[in-house]
């Protein structure tokens, strides 16, 4: 019988909420951070492990088998710290994302940046990477960045429904993978503004369908990347790193907003976005490019990750 709790368990909510605050973020994956943790093959082999057999042991009263089975103790204070993100500093963040959009952006794309780097140097070094798959990883990802986000949706109705379960079938799959967040899949099909709307108000129908995808998404995906990880580590993480790195065209701090749309609260928020050059920047809208607090946050990141970062190759495939 395995130990409930994990070792270490406060490196694991900590990392739960880091996890939070990048699923806050269109742009940045909590995936990545659970990599970054050395926590990534443990969740996906604990998520991909809640099933029928799971469900039948919970049914029979064998409570320790399926707590065994599915890593109980882990999860609960993974999602622990998940949840308090979510619910502690949301607030936070979208201020600082307005008020200090540079230096947070700066913070984003020197943390994912880092973590590519590193996790090219550990496939390199476990003799694991394969070029052509980082390639193709870099570009699904950057082509993701570039897609357009479509228009808000205002209210649901009928088929809609089975939509919004399909988008939180996608999305939640994109938040266990490194490099692709599962917010900005909801803003570029248009649903992130009514999932937002939906949690304020309490909606329960749209927010019944949109739990029920994340969980069948979820469940499915996990096992999928839990396969691959297993048979094939290296391809598998090769196009992970790719992904990763094809996040930052997303987090590029100095974007030019060409058209904008308004939110489910009336707002103007930008539609379509172009990457600038810090002085290209600062000539097109006349704000500061504030290029030094970038670099700074730029190097901050990079030494926090290259101080903290976990990356267990080997653990991925047990």
């Amino acid at each position: 019988m395995k130990t409930f709790w994990p070792q270490r368990p406060v490196r694991v909510f900590v990392t739960g909420f880091l996890m939070g605050m990048a699923d806050l973020v269109p742009g940045i994956s909590g995936g990545t951070i659970a990599l970054l943790g050395g926590i990534y093959g443990r969740l996906i082999n604990a998520i991909s492990a809640c099933g029928w057999g799971t469900f039948k042991d919970l049914l029979g009263g064998r409570w320790q088998k399926a707590s065994d089975a599915i890593d109980l103790g882990f999860l609960l204070v993974l999602f622990a710290g998940i949840g308090s993100a979510l619910l502690g500093i949301a607030k936070l963040i979208n201020w600082l994302l307005q008020t200090q959009s540079v230096m947070m952006w700066s913070l984003f794309l020197g943390l994912v940046l880092s973590a590519g780097v590193l996790l090219l140097r550990e496939l390199q070094r476990q003799q694991m990477l394969s070029i052509a798959f980082v390639a193709g990883g870099f570009m699904v990802s950057a082509l993701l960045a570039q897609l357009p986000v479509q228009a808000a949706w205002q209210e649901v109705s009928g088929w809609q429904y089975v939509a919004v379960m399909a988008a939180g079938a996608v999305a939640i799959s994109a938040m266990i993978l490194p490099g692709i967040s599962g917010s900005f899949i909801l803003l570029l099909v248009g649903v992130y503004p009514l999932i937002i709307a939906a949690t304020a108000s309490l909606q329960m129908p749209i927010l019944a369908a949109f739990a029920l995808g994340c969980l069948v998404g979820i469940m499915s995906f996990s096992r999928v990347v839990s396969w691959l990880l297993k048979h094939y580590a290296g391809a598998t993480m090769s196009v992970l790193t790719g992904l990763m790195l094809g996040s930052t065209l997303k987090l590029w701090p100095w974007k030019y907003t060409i058209t904008y749309r308004i939110n489910s609260a009336g707002e103007q928020v930008p539609l379509l976005q172009e990457n600038m050059l810090p002085w290209e920047y600062s000539a097109m809208t006349g704000i500061e490019h504030e290029l030094a607090i970038a670099i700074i946050a730029v190097l901050l990141a990079a030494a926090l990750i290259w101080r903290f970062g976990q990356i267990k190759l080997k653990d991925l495939q047990s």
